[in-house]
């Protein structure tokens, strides 16, 4: 009882992070901050004490729901189950320390706030604007002076897409966000095509390998034993549209097949009026 009742301490906030970590719009920042935030309850509850009370309490509630058993003599636990509280709760913040304390993860999250302060322009995130915080980052692909004067309009582009549009966005917190404005228009990405540049670049760093393993599951379902004769052409027109549910599901179907109707119907009489001359 004891054994299940610690794994129960563990198991379950880990399933509530790993959930959480699997979402699509997490960035850098908020994956650190569910660690750490896992990290603290695993460093609190690691103590004897904790899991006595944890114990008696579930011991009390599982009273009314069913009646103790009656063992022919008490046996003494295994070794093995001795301090499986405390080795459990060590073992699992040793495995999050190594996964997410990357010696690159300082710099990404000093990348995010950059691109996030060059986007709101508030004064008071004028220290995260300060270039040379990512000048390891940045490559030979962007150009660090176009990128400057580029950051000097960036700020009133947005606002003028964000009150055109009544998108009612007060402050840019997300990246995906930013990226949703620039691509209301195609003059965005030509006007800031260095900071366009840096976002493609930091997003090409995944935050978590969810999504990666979302994509060998879903072809694992498309692609069985039975449709193994299906072609890569084929495999690939089918599997995005199922990774990309959400974004199809925005679609209006009705505006699609519209535009395909109109297109066939301006082909047929471009074919007409070519035979007639």
């Amino acid at each position: 009882m004891q054994f299940f009742t610690a794994r129960h301490l563990i198991f379950s906030p880990t399933e509530e992070v790993s959930g959480s970590l699997q979402r699509i719009d997490n960035c850098l920042q908020d994956v650190l901050c569910a660690i750490k935030t896992l990290t603290r309850y695993l460093e609190r509850i690691k103590c004897v004490q904790y899991f006595k009370t944890f114990y008696e309490l579930v011991l009390k509630e599982a009273e009314p729901l069913t009646q103790e058993p009656k063992l022919p003599r008490v046996r003494r636990p295994p070794k093995r189950f001795a301090d499986t509280l405390q080795a459990s709760v060590v073992h699992q913040i040793s495995t999050t320390y190594l996964r997410f304390q990357q010696s690159v993860f300082p710099l990404l999250c000093k990348v995010e706030k950059f691109i996030l302060a060059a986007a709101n322009g508030t004064k008071e995130e004028a220290d995260d604007l300060n270039i040379e915080n990512i000048i390891e980052f940045l490559t030979d692909n962007i150009n660090i002076s176009h990128l400057q004067r580029e950051m000097n309009m960036l700020t009133d582009y947005l606002l003028i897409i964000n009150l055109e549009n009544n998108f009612g966005i007060r402050k840019i917190s997300k990246i995906q966000t930013i990226c949703d404005l620039l691509n209301v228009q195609s003059v965005g990405k030509a006007m800031f095509c260095e900071f366009s540049t840096l976002i493609r670049l930091y997003l090409t760093i995944p935050v978590t390998t969810a999504t990666a393993e979302r994509s060998f599951s879903v072809m694992n379902r498309i692609k069985t034993y039975l449709r193994s004769s299906m072609t890569q052409q084929r495999l690939n027109h089918v599997i995005i549209p199922h990774i990309h549910t959400e974004k199809l599901d925005k679609l209006d179907l009705n505006n699609i097949c519209s535009d395909f109707i109109l297109k066939t119907t301006v082909e047929k009489l471009f074919l007409v009026v070519n035979s007639v001359v």
